[in-house]
């Protein structure tokens, strides 16, 4: 077994715990400055990316600033970006770029290709690494080294997103203490969830794909859910949101069918989620239900679901994640393999 792995996954409430010391008044008039631009129209296009469970991790970020600013807010797979639209990088462009080394070779890239993007914006472990050197603002969540799989690096990251966007879109006054209250509820649900790891596996197996279905800021839960699967146990997965679920890959549902489904906070969608939660048992499948308290009391009783403390909703996604990191142990070991080693490729991406 990867200890590295297990003490990672360990680390991470007092490394959210320490993203406190980013709420800074120097921060905070540096976004204070950044919004001032974008109020102006010298911010034309704000575009978020990154790779892999950096990428993710935004995908919450880009709804609510998309939602929130008066410019168009993007997503880029950075690989798509520099590929497909590397002239999107020039000025009038604000960047915000993710990456846990700073190091990926997509990345690097970017900042080459670089055409006179107005700001820059770089969340990274590292304080020191190549994408930091190219920001005007750098974000360093410093959360130590990793070895294995994203564990600290992804809820870090994306917690440290939440700090930048709040502060942007509303100045930020309660971040700080919504940051606290993440650490504290991690540590809650790390302490929790072992002794139903044995139960998760049993219900959801090992040896049978597994969907992995979210919407709104939970579909980052979905796709990072799919990924640490694919990496750490070796699994095939697929994530989809769920409109797309229902848009033919419903047909798959049957004895058999196996997945994880994150239920989100009140909203719009909760009855969607709901409706999605009964008709994959109506055709004979199932369904492992991660909700917070709040919305799980919605379910009829009868669903296999793990229920989640109270965090501000644009945090929900750090909790979501950590039940399928610890699952990941059992059951890589139930297909044979060492959880969270790297067999094919490596921690950082180097071949584009």
């Amino acid at each position: 077994m990867s200890q590295s792995y297990l003490d990672e996954i360990a680390e991470q409430p007092a490394a959210i715990r320490k993203l406190g010391r980013l709420v800074t008044p120097g921060l905070a008039a540096d976004i204070r400055a950044i919004r001032a631009a974008i109020d102006k129209g010298d911010v034309r296009h704000i575009i978020l990316t990154g790779m892999g469970g950096s990428l993710f991790s935004a995908y919450g970020t880009w709804l609510r600033l998309s939602r929130s600013l008066p410019v168009p807010v993007s997503l880029w797979d950075t690989s798509e970006l520099i590929q497909q639209a590397p002239t999107l990088l020039r000025p009038g462009a604000m960047v915000i770029a993710i990456s846990q080394s700073g190091e990926s070779v997509e990345l690097c890239r970017m900042t080459e290709l670089d055409a006179g993007v107005s700001i820059r914006v770089a969340i990274t472990n590292p304080r020191d690494n190549t994408l930091a050197r190219w920001a005007s603002l750098a974000l360093a969540t410093e959360v130590g080294p990793e070895q294995t799989v994203s564990t600290k690096t992804y809820t870090a990251g994306l917690a440290a997103l939440y700090i930048f966007e709040r502060m942007l879109i509303d100045g930020g006054d309660t971040v700080a203490a919504d940051i606290a209250t993440l650490a504290d509820a991690t540590d809650e649900v790390l302490a929790r969830v072992p002794a139903r790891l044995d139960e998760m596996l049993a219900f959801l197996g090992h040896d049978l794909p597994l969907t992995f279905i979210g919407r709104g800021a939970s579909y980052a839960s979905a796709m990072m859910g799919a990924l640490v699967t694919a990496e750490a146990a070796k699994a095939p997965t697929q994530a989809l949101s769920g409109g797309q679920f229902r848009h033919g890959p419903l047909e798959l549902v049957r004895d058999g069918f196996r997945s994880m489904l994150f239920l989100g906070g009140p909203g719009a969608t909760l009855d969607l989620n709901l409706k999605t939660v009964a008709d994959i048992a109506r055709f004979g499948g199932r369904s492992l239900v991660v909700a917070p308290a709040s919305t799980a009391a919605a379910l009829s009783g009868s669903e296999a679901v793990l229920s989640l403390p109270a965090v501000a909703e644009g945090l929900l996604p750090v909790l979501e994640i950590l039940p399928i990191q610890l699952l990941m142990v059992p059951m890589a070991i139930a297909r044979g393999f060492e959880p969270a080693k790297f067999l094919n490729g490596s921690k950082i991406t180097v071949i584009e």
